[in-house]
């Protein structure tokens, strides 16, 4: 079930960002924010994208994960929460490149559909993906 939900979802964000970012006049301009917690709903983090849109283009995207619980914003020092376990270390280090990577591809392409998850970095790719549809579904003309 949650596999299903995860491959629709992504299905979705792609489809969505594809056509929306090649239909002139789809966004309205404005700075728009999304936020989701992807299939971690048992997790404290939340994706969070905030965009701005000038005619018809994303200008300006910025990604972070914050922990809610912590009140903290997952980056560099995030890995200090798991300095026991090697393995939770090199994980934090592959999603912070993951949280950098994927907003300049996103930039670059103008669509989600080329922006592949870095190996070690899928858990900030679901993030930033749904996170990103729900910025881009606010900024859409109706």
């Amino acid at each position: 079930m949650k596999k299903t939900y995860v491959l629709l979802s992504l299905a979705l964000a792609v489809v969505l960002s594809a056509v929306a970012l090649n239909s002139k006049n789809h966004f309205k301009d404005g700075v728009y924010k999304g936020e989701s917690r992807s299939v971690y709903t048992n997790e404290p983090f939340w994706g969070q994208v905030t965009l701005e849109i000038k005619n018809d283009n994303v200008t300006l995207i910025t990604f972070r994960i914050v922990d809610k619980e912590k009140n903290e914003v997952f980056g560099p020092d995030y890995e200090k929460h798991f300095k026991d376990s090697s393995v939770y270390a090199e994980q934090c280090r592959n999603e912070v490149k993951g949280i950098k990577a994927y907003t300049k591809a996103f930039i670059k392409n103008k669509s989600l559909e080329p922006v592949d998850a870095i190996t070690g970095a899928t858990w900030s790719y679901n993030l930033f993906k749904e996170a990103l549809n729900d910025a881009l579904g606010k900024a859409l003309n109706k």
